[in-house]
């Protein structure tokens, strides 16, 4: 896979590309598993694992998670960015597109990159994507279940977002040790400060404490007005509707 800059005419949401194995005749007898949904769709070949195919635009936004309006970085027009959901064993492929002015660089947290480390999104297995072009990730979930996240690794990036959670459910042949949940909650949890993080960044590479963080955000949001003389009114917060017995 190599660097590719981005082309000027407007690109479909989606892409669906063949898996490299696969030749004609493979992807003649290719068959939709589900409908393209959002950002997100699910294609089956047959005698293989189900790929999914993402495609993801990282851009600056304006949010006020504190009250203060200041630039954060969205995924999709998203803050946090969207969630990557799957089952085990399943193929998922990520088209970064970097809409950024410094290069971005996303790695998959908790994800264990079997014999396709180079996919990790660190330095040192990755490059960074350099403003304006795009990278496609390609690797497998194998034998994982759980819940993840991913964020950026360089550049002090994750202090202004592009984050977001990573959902591996278990396959349908495999039964789960309790009964069905009623449904899922993601929950997001991150320190942040008010300041730009390459104003941050800066002061960290001038030999300067980092310092407290301004608050502390749920999912992407700010802290319920729990104290008058230190949360400002107008702060939007997070809320859940948990049924009981479900």
């Amino acid at each position: 896979m190599l660097l590719r800059q981005r082309r000027s005419a407007d690109r479909k949401p989606m892409l669906l590309r063949q898996r490299r194995s696969a030749n004609w005749c493979d992807v003649a007898r290719m068959v939709i598993l589900t409908s393209i949904v959002s950002e997100m769709a699910v294609l089956v070949v047959e005698g293989g694992d189900p790929y999914v195919y993402i495609d993801w635009k990282v851009s600056y936004l304006s949010a006020s998670p504190l009250g203060v309006k200041q630039q954060v970085i969205g995924i999709n027009g998203h803050f946090p960015g969207p969630i990557v959901e799957a089952k085990t064993n399943w193929n998922i492929v990520v088209n970064v597109e970097n809409n950024l002015d410094e290069p971005f660089l996303v790695t998959w947290d908790g994800l264990q990159h079997r014999r396709n480390s180079w996919q990790d999104g660190v330095l040192g297995t990755n490059c960074p994507i350099p403003s304006g072009w795009n990278w496609t990730y390609e690797f497998q979930v194998k034998d994982q279940i759980g819940s993840f996240a991913y964020f950026p690794s360089i550049n002090f990036q994750k202090a202004a977002g592009g984050y977001g959670g990573i959902v591996i459910n278990n396959r349908d042949v495999i039964p789960i040790p309790f009964s069905t949940p009623g449904g899922d909650i993601t929950i997001l949890i991150s320190d942040w400060y008010i300041n730009n993080h390459k104003d941050i960044r800066n002061n960290i590479e001038k030999g300067n404490e980092l310092g407290p963080p301004d608050g502390v955000l749920i999912n992407g949001l700010g802290p319920f007005r729990y104290d008058n003389s230190i949360v400002p009114p107008g702060i939007v917060y997070e809320t859940f509707n948990v049924v009981p017995a479900r």
